[in-house]
């Protein structure tokens, strides 16, 4: 079903058989000065370089609700999994100091009626593949305050599955106190998830899967997402019993989310299954935890990450089935 109201960016193959990415209003030049702009302008067309030619659109091509299909609602789940987002408010860096920290996220294990997504709700899916998510994060400062991120997963065969993953954000305060600090993030990432989700490679002839499986299958998921963080930290000062240098931090983020997912999967009627789904349309997403400086060059941060996905299953009016998960990183300021 068509998802009404919702003006994406799609890629599509332009006349040289490469992408072009269709954006709304004008383009305009970049003159010296103007780094931060360039930067903000990457974060949101920088996922779209990053795709690949084969996400031109193919067919049999079918078009999901993005608040209601089940097919959608897991396309949403694992995109929504690896948001960009931060650990606290951006802080005032001086230019082209750099700090590098690694993220590690807790996947949640997805029970067998939440994992019955396929056709419509009615078939299960091997979606269990990895329990965590790890990727680098260099952070490198800007003049005015401004500072970028940059994150690269490389495409490794781990878990049964084969993942990329591409990120940069621009970051600024916007105020601060000598307790507080206010601050903003534009995001964009690209990750590409290569796996036997419709017939898991290692049980596709189980009872589970009997009469839709006949051998294992390769399949594709991608998704481009850009979007706004507002985030706040608090340093606990004046508090008895909590060391002042312990800082609580909160964000809130609003996203765009461009989904896809290709199958391909040997049918148990003889035919392969090569359709293509796709998605797109906005979420929004809550963050929260705590910060803890351990040396003056090194920093550890933990918390949770919140986000209600919609979906109707067969049968079901429809519901939100939330994304809560953990995430902790390590920092090393050079």
């Amino acid at each position: 079903m068509k998802n009404e109201g919702v003006k994406s960016h799609r890629i599509r193959s332009n006349q040289g058989g490469g992408l072009a990415c269709e954006r709304p209003g004008r383009g305009g030049g970049a003159g010296p000065g103007r780094l931060p702009i360039v930067l903000l302008g990457a974060a949101c067309v920088l996922p779209y370089v990053w795709a690949t030619p084969a996400a031109a659109q193919q067919d049999p091509s079918e078009e999901l609700d993005f608040h209601r299909a089940p097919e959608a609602w897991a396309m949403k789940y694992f995109a929504s999994a690896m948001l960009f987002t931060g650990f606290g408010a951006p802080e005032a860096m001086e230019p082209w100091e750099s700090t590098l920290s690694l993220e590690v996220a807790h996947l949640p294990s997805i029970d067998e009626e939440k994992r019955r997504v396929g056709f419509g709700g009615s078939k299960l899916e091997d979606l269990n593949k990895a329990p965590v998510i790890v990727r680098p994060r260099l952070t490198v400062g800007l003049p005015a305050a401004f500072s970028a991120t940059f994150s690269y997963a490389p495409p490794l065969d781990v878990f049964d599955a084969r993942a990329a993953l591409y990120a940069a954000s621009l970051n600024r305060p916007l105020w601060e106190t000598e307790s507080l600090r206010l601050g903003a993030r534009v995001f964009g990432q690209y990750s590409h998830i290569r796996g036997s989700f419709t017939c898991p490679h290692d049980h596709w002839d189980e009872p589970e899967f009997e009469g839709w499986c006949s051998g294992p299958s390769n399949d594709i998921m991608r998704a481009i997402v850009h979007g706004v963080e507002l985030s706040a930290s608090y340093r606990l000062d004046g508090i008895p019993g909590i060391r002042t240098d312990l800082v609580v931090y909160a964000g809130i983020s609003g996203q765009y989310l461009d989904l896809e997912f290709e199958v391909d999967a040997p049918r148990a009627e003889g035919h392969r299954d090569n359709r293509r789904l796709y998605t797109d349309g906005y979420t929004w997403a809550a963050t929260g935890g705590l910060a803890y400086p351990v040396t003056d060059r090194i920093d550890l941060s933990g918390g949770f990450f919140y986000t209600p996905l919609s979906v109707q299953r067969p049968r079901e009016e429809r519901d939100t089935e939330t994304l809560l998960h953990s995430r902790v990183q390590v920092s090393y300021a050079f």
